[in-house]
């Protein structure tokens, strides 16, 4: 069995120098105490490594869902954890600087706003014949939830790595946060206009049976996909700035890369179940492969990223 273990240093403080006053002397000792967050100023600081604090909070997310799939079978609740956790990661390594912030809040708004919709169609469904044969088992639950929290962690990692460098070296607003958080917003709106689209579609009886090849399905046979890597490359451009701000240029590129790892991450699993070589694969490929319109659509549409010819397509609704 494998044990998420998560170090947390003891805070401490040492002794203040003794005072006098006549005929009176006293020494005021603070004690130790053991805390993974202090509060200052109002804000919530992690007293150990930022990065550690989001793996703590992650992973203990994932525990209580490994959990809560152990006792009931369930599959309802994977998406309102796995992904609601990022926004209270994100949140508790808010930060006090303005692109700290901003990183925070995008992240929390799409975590929020995925969480929801997904519990909601999972709560509509009610049920879903795959994810119960994977958690059937307490094996099976296990791998689940340990990739779901290697998900979760190295997804995060723009926003939590940033949250690491000193706050006095921590540049202001610039262009490519700007640029950055125009791409988080794309990619949100895409998203979100992707996974509406396709519920409506699915929802309405004279579409049973039909592939979902309207709206912005047009411009991607994955815009859902699309979206999401485009504003997880937007809030890792929002960091940039901060991630090269301070520090030898090791120590810069090293943060950079560790942040790249999350849109990275998110392109090969993506394109990994687009073209099938990943358990799970293309569904649609698989349901509609006999239709000919179908085929016709796989011909004319891109896997995941647009092109201009399928976004004016899109546009013009043909």
């Amino acid at each position: 069995m494998l044990f998420w273990v998560v170090s947390v240093m003891l805070h401490s403080a040492a002794a203040l120098p003794t005072t006098s006053a006549p005929a009176v002397k006293y020494t005021r000792i603070a004690t130790p105490a053991p805390a993974l967050f202090a509060r200052r100023t109002g804000t919530i600081t992690a007293s150990a490594s930022p990065v550690v604090t989001s793996a703590a909070v992650i992973g203990a997310a994932n525990a209580l869902g490994f959990g809560i799939s152990v006792v009931t079978g369930s599959h309802v609740h994977l998406d309102l954890i796995g992904t609601g956790v990022f926004a209270v990661s994100a949140l508790l390594l808010r930060g006090s600087t303005l692109l700290q912030r901003c990183s925070a809040a995008a992240v929390s708004i799409w975590a929020t706003k995925l969480a929801g919709f997904l519990f909601f169609r999972a709560l509509q469904i009610k049920r879903d014949e795959r994810l119960e044969g994977v958690l059937s088992t307490t094996g099976g639950a296990f791998s689940f939830w340990a990739i779901s929290f290697l998900w979760g962690f190295v997804v995060s990692l723009p926003h939590s790595v940033a949250a690491g460098v000193p706050q006095a070296s921590r540049p202001p607003f610039t262009r490519w946060s700007a640029i950055g958080l125009a791409a988080f917003a794309a990619g949100l709106a895409i998203e979100t206009l992707a996974d509406g689209q396709k519920w409506l579609f699915k929802g309405d009886e004279a579409n049973r049976g039909k592939f979902c090849g309207v709206g912005v399905w047009r411009m991607s046979q994955h815009p859902n996909w699309f979206g999401n890597l485009l504003l997880w490359s937007g809030i890792t451009l929002l960091n940039a700035p901060t991630l090269v701000a301070h520090g030898t240029m090791l120590q810069r590129g090293g943060r950079l890369a560790a942040a790249l790892l999350s849109p990275l991450l998110l392109a090969a699993l993506f394109f990994a179940q687009a073209t099938g070589n990943m358990a799970g694969g293309n569904i649609a490929a698989t349901k509609y492969g006999s239709d000919p319109a179908f085929q016709a659509y796989l011909e004319r549409t891109p896997l995941v990223i647009p092109t201009l010819r399928s976004v004016w397509a899109a546009i013009r609704g043909k």
